[in-house]
């Protein structure tokens, strides 16, 4: 299930830039071959496909109390993309001093975040340049960004100006003093989530209702558990079961009596960790993963 470039939510710290042809990347640092990559140079070598799932660290912030500052988003700042590009491994060769790679975009040079080496040359990491199958719109950080699969957002630099490979753990505004739970705790990997998707306000008592929705996490998805009136059970996954991407599940419930009745959905990733009752509190507001519970009615 792919999110139109027209209904992907919008994050931008900074000026959207506007780049031309001429833009290429510096590789820089404790690389072996330090270099300038042009975008002809990066399209012409051999690409991938990845299917990623995008959360902004902040989804689900309105639901906190008491309430925290920043975007309040609520349920929908969370996208899926296509995304056509290079593993960024392919262009990175690092020495054995490098213990991060530290990531700029051109918006002003200001933003600017580190991944651990393993995780910079993992295989899923991307130079991207292509999203569902066009050119990246420059709001969406074109012509070529970073994505960070299984990473909340931050992590995916848009409008990628310079890769530094470094021989210290980076410590810039946007890596130890924003997106942190606390403080030297830092915003990683997303957390395992769910939430309905055209979820019916009125059923009718006796009739078979779908209730449906879409799962994700970091670690992937192992199974949902839809609740009505507290009672737990299995729904069904369906479709693609994609590496990077969410998954579908679904529900065939009758209800039998009428009036209000009460429906959560809560999954479970591979490793174990299942979305918690109430939101995790913190003080900027990052990784809210609760269970969603949502009213119907049966008449």
């Amino acid at each position: 299930m792919i999110t139109p470039a027209k209904e992907r939510f919008l994050r931008c710290h900074f000026a959207i830039p506007r780049l031309g042809e001429d833009h290429a990347i510096a590789i820089a640092g404790a690389v072996v071959s330090p270099r300038s990559l042009t975008l002809p140079e990066l399209r012409s070598m051999p690409s991938v496909i990845e299917t990623v799932v995008t959360e902004c660290a902040g989804n689900g912030r309105a639901m906190l109390d008491p309430p925290v500052s920043g975007e309040q988003w609520a349920h929908r700042a969370v996208s899926a993309a296509q995304w056509t590009g290079v593993p960024l491994r392919s262009v990175l060769e690092l020495a054995e001093s490098a213990v991060e790679v530290v990531f700029t975009g051109a918006d002003g040079g200001q933003y600017q975040r580190s991944l651990p080496r393993d995780v910079a040359l993992d295989e899923g990491t991307l130079l991207a340049y292509e999203m569902n199958g066009e050119p990246i719109p420059a709001r969406f950080g074109g012509p070529v960004r970073l994505v960070v699969p299984g990473w909340y957002g931050m992590a995916s630099v848009k409008w990628l100006a310079r890769i530094e490979a470094v021989e210290k753990p980076f410590h810039g505004e946007f890596q130890t003093h924003k997106y942190v739970y606390a403080p030297g705790v830092p915003v990683t990997r997303i957390r395992i989530k769910s939430m309905f998707v055209g979820l019916p306000g009125h059923v009718r008592t006796g009739t078979p209702a779908r209730l449906s929705g879409l799962a994700w996490g970091g670690e992937g998805v192992l199974r949902v558990e839809v609740e009505i009136d507290g009672q737990p059970h299995e729904a069904r996954l369906f479709g693609p079961a994609l590496p990077y991407s969410w998954r579908r599940f679904e529900l065939i419930w009758p209800p039998q009596a009428t009036g209000r009745h009460t429906v959560a959905c809560r999954a479970t990733d591979v490793a174990g960790s299942s979305q918690p009752d109430e939101p995790e509190w913190n003080p900027l507001g990052y990784g809210m993963n609760a269970v969603q519970r949502v009213e119907i009615v049966a008449i």
